[in-house]
């Protein structure tokens, strides 16, 4: 009877052990989930998909290093749909599914509506690409490694004084709000303030029957030396075409929203000559960016975009916040990545002020040859 006891209680200890060494291998299989969120369908999608992609990139080099003390990252993609409504309705979701960090949304239309909501939820996002001014200088659970709306302005007025243009037409898209409206009124301004001013103002909504013959016919009959198109790259690769195709030379300037390979692609001829923003210099002999880049093109069979590069470093600074500790509670990550301040990108350094607003700088290209070519 003492020998049964005896063997009934080691037995007993050997399962609790096996028991208590299986629940933390679970543990340790456990996947660390994180969000992005963007535009991942549709016309509008080049900047959000790209963006995507460069997330990904940085994801398994993570997991291939053995992840996060053990635990593999998951990424979790939702799609925005480049509507307001259902970006809220998908940043809801990611409460409920208890993601602590999100990276994104890509365009500042689908994060102005909804950041009033989150602001105090338990959780955090970071954009590799939204610009928009009325979120700066707010200490809230939203950062972002891309400089502000308004330096955009500034670059491309800029370049406007230093050729001389003065009287500009533009053309908008009213899907984008809090980027679109906001980056005509501070051109506007400054287009004013150096003299210059604009002559004619169209806006638009996206939508399959967007009229880019008519738009094009506006512009030509405006007569205007310049003309600024804030819209995203398919759209602008429509309307440049049309407006080509009335015998307009005139000169073209775009934000950065429509630095993506689409501008190119669908454009082609008709965008030679055209002024675009830019966040990187992709010609740039930094060994960090030419390794990326071939990486991306390998994987994608495409040339990479400012958004790849931008998403990638999100996600890597994301990853050294995580790895500074105690938890990965939102608030924790964002005190983490604040701190750190200074952080290097792949192309040079940038920095994340108290606020979580970025401080980079913007550059100015010129299409030529079916290339952009850096002229600042």
């Amino acid at each position: 009877m003492k020998l049964r006891k005896s063997t009934l209680l080691i037995l007993s200890a050997v399962f609790i052990s096996c028991f208590i060494y299986l629940q933390g291998c679970n543990l340790k299989s456990e996947a660390i989930k994180i969000g992005v969120v963007g535009t991942m369908s549709g016309i509008n999608s080049d900047l959000s998909v790209s963006g995507r992609r460069g997330v990904e990139i940085a994801i398994d080099e993570l997991n291939r290093a053995g992840g996060l003390e053990g635990k593999k990252i998951e990424l979790i993609v939702k799609d925005d749909k480049f509507d307001s409504t259902i970006a809220l309705n998908v940043d809801k979701e990611f409460i409920n599914e208890n993601i602590p960090v999100v990276i994104g949304h890509y365009t500042s239309g689908m994060m102005v509506n909804s950041i009033d909501y989150l602001r105090d939820k338990d959780i955090l996002f970071l954009s590799p690409t939204i610009s928009a001014d009325s979120l700066s200088g707010i200490d809230d659970n939203f950062i972002r490694f891309i400089a502000t709306t308004q330096e955009q302005a500034i670059v491309l007025a800029d370049i406007a004084k230093k050729y001389n243009y003065k009287q500009f037409a533009v053309i908008y898209s009213a899907d984008n709000s809090g980027f679109n409206d906001i980056f005509y009124n501070n051109f506007k301004n400054l287009l004013e303030m150096n003299n210059g001013q604009v002559i004619l103002t169209r806006t638009y909504t996206s939508s399959v029957d967007l009229d880019y013959v008519s738009l094009a016919k506006d512009l030509a009959e405006s007569k205007a030396e310049a003309i600024l198109l804030i819209a995203g790259a398919a759209d602008n690769a429509q309307i440049v075409q049309q407006l080509r195709k009335t015998g307009s030379k005139v000169q073209i300037y775009a934000p950065l929203w429509s630095n993506t390979a689409n501008l190119i692609i669908n454009g082609g001829a008709a965008v030679e000559g055209m002024f675009v923003l830019g966040a990187i210099d992709i010609n740039s002999k930094s060994m960090e960016l030419l390794n990326f880049k071939e990486k991306y093109y390998e994987r994608y069979g495409e040339n990479v975009t400012f958004s790849a590069v931008y998403s990638y470093e999100t996600t890597i600074s994301l990853f050294q916040a995580m790895k500074m500790g105690p938890d990965l509670k939102p608030s924790t990550i964002k005190k983490n990545i604040i701190s750190i301040m200074n952080f290097k990108g792949l192309d040079g350094n940038y920095q994340i002020d108290k606020f979580g607003d970025s401080i980079r700088k913007y550059m100015v290209f010129r299409v030529e040859d079916g290339q952009l070519r850096r002229i600042d």
